[in-house]
């Protein structure tokens, strides 16, 4: 397996921030393993909208509560809709999402709070989980980047709710967390016709087959933001790659949904 810099997996089945190994601070990426989910959502399924038996994603979202010492009822999930919008969250949202899909945050990709105790989280499988940190003004941030929610930005729209909570550019750090490498990203000329061509560096082919890198076009983003260089970590996993992961892509039949947490405790 590829070396992985920034993931660190222990003994439970989630990979931890491993820049981020702080007393305050908790965050990481769930791996498919170790749940009771069946196949094809085998075996650590989080997401209630796969159409995954309920009380088998409750089950496994109770398990990782208790791998990674955050309660349910401090986690807030979003109904995802591969778009930008980012929204704060504090104490009153607690619990939204998670024991069922219907009391989810409506059409959020992004995930911001100062609050201690309230966790941020998003689904992925195969969508670029970018995780924020500012340790100085002491905030946090998830968001879920798609091609669709990475085109329209959603690193800009996260960046701005941080500036909003009076942080510092300098003082903000990022990790590009697991999800497909450009290897196994094909994609057409839609998806392409969306991108600045100032970008035409993070995507190869022509003629309606193209491999895109969609680490490399969010880390394109957040240093047109002014996130300095060395604040942002790209983390090297390939969910399509990986076995321990779910894929959209690799599966092409239903599948599970891994979750990315971060929260400040």
């Amino acid at each position: 397996m590829m070396n992985e810099p920034f993931f660190q997996k222990n003994n439970n089945p989630i990979l931890w921030i491993k820049p981020w190994k702080d007393a305050n601070i908790v965050a990481g990426f769930t791996t498919r393993e170790n749940g009771i989910s069946l196949p094809p959502y085998n075996s650590n399924n989080l997401g209630f909208h796969v159409e995954d038996n309920p009380d088998h994603v409750l089950q496994n979202r109770k398990q990782v509560a208790e791998q990674i010492n955050i309660p349910l009822k401090q986690w807030v999930m979003a109904d995802q809709v591969h778009d930008n919008y980012v929204q704060l969250i504090n104490e009153n949202h607690k619990g939204r999402g998670i024991y069922t899909k219907e009391d989810a945050l409506v059409a959020t990709d992004g995930l911001i709070t100062s609050t201690k105790n309230v966790m941020c989280t998003a689904l992925y499988a195969d969508c670029v989980p970018l995780y924020f940190y500012d340790k100085v003004n002491f905030t946090v941030a998830i968001a879920h980047a798609g091609w669709k929610g990475t085109v329209a930005n959603i690193a800009k729209k996260t960046i701005e709710n941080f500036k909003i909570l009076s942080s510092n550019i300098e003082d903000i750090e990022v990790v590009i967390g697991p999800s497909i490498c450009k290897t196994c990203y094909q994609v057409n000329d839609h998806v392409i016709q969306h991108i600045d061509p100032k970008y035409n560096n993070c995507y190869q082919g022509k003629d309606n087959d193209y491999h895109l890198d969609l680490k490399m076009l969010n880390q394109q983003l957040l240093l047109d933001e002014g996130i300095p260089v060395n604040n942002i970590h790209i983390s090297n996993y390939c969910t399509s790659h990986h076995s321990m992961f779910f894929s959209h892509r690799r599966d092409q039949h239903p599948t599970g949904r891994m979750m990315g947490f971060i929260a400040i405790v």
